[in-house]
């Protein structure tokens, strides 16, 4: 069963909003299996039914927790990129440019929403079945377009490596984003703009380092997602 269409009245709209707050805090600390449709309902405080109702399925309430956060993130990300890309007039852009691309996005929405941080991070990392096609249609065309980005920039880097330094920096931004919350000091708003700029040189560094270990003296690197280019 699908999720009822948008639309509905403000009841409506604020139990599906009550429901995925609650599934966003639950499923981010607990995981998927440890969590079933009541205690979800009774952490949103609304009836058995209301859930079924509008959602069908844990599954579908897993997916589209996940999608609401996720999705605007991403786009924000490819909209900066592009952005980027037309004020550069075609040439290749500064490695730090695209690291900022990259990062701020996730790295700004994780202090505002704590909980879908973390339940990114375990989706990230340990995602159920039925999530990987989803993340895959959302996640390819985004990595896609930041490697070919960092080819242009960094021509004589296999594309292998620039994969797996991508993964390097976004697996670095998510784990800070986890615990930022829990640092006194990161209740500073004006600590914020530092992090975030210390880690974008700290990626950058990493991202336009030459190779430690030659082409020809190891085997092809893991890639997770196809490239698309341009």
């Amino acid at each position: 069963m699908k999720r009822k269409p948008a639309g509905q009245p403000l009841e409506g709209r604020e139990t599906v909003a009550r429901l995925l707050d609650a599934a966003e805090r639950l499923f981010g600390e607990l995981g998927y299996d440890a969590v079933g449709m009541r205690l979800l309902a009774e952490e949103a405080k609304v009836n058995l039914g209301a859930a079924t109702y509008h959602f069908g399925s844990k599954e579908a309430l897993y997916v589209e927790t996940f999608m609401r956060r996720f999705r605007p993130t991403n786009a924000e990300r490819l909209r900066l990129l592009e952005e980027a890309e037309v004020k550069s007039g075609g040439k290749p852009l500064p490695v730090e440019k695209i690291v900022e691309c990259m990062i701020r996005p996730p790295f700004e929405f994780g202090l505002e929403h704590p909980s879908f941080q973390r339940f990114l991070a375990r989706n990230l990392l340990m995602p159920p079945p039925f999530l990987h096609a989803a993340i895959h249609r959302e996640f390819a065309p985004s990595i896609a377009a930041f490697i070919v980005a960092f080819q242009r920039s960094l021509p004589d880097f296999p594309e292998d490596l620039l994969h797996l330094r991508s993964m390097f920096a976004m697996g670095s931004m998510l784990m800070f984003s986890i615990r930022a919350n829990e640092l006194p000091e990161m209740q500073n708003p004006k600590l914020h703009k530092v992090v975030l700029r210390e880690m974008v040189g700290f990626i950058t560094a990493g991202m336009q380092r030459e190779p430690v270990v030659a082409c020809a003296d190891r085997p092809r690197l893991p890639i997770h997602q196809p490239t698309l280019r341009r």
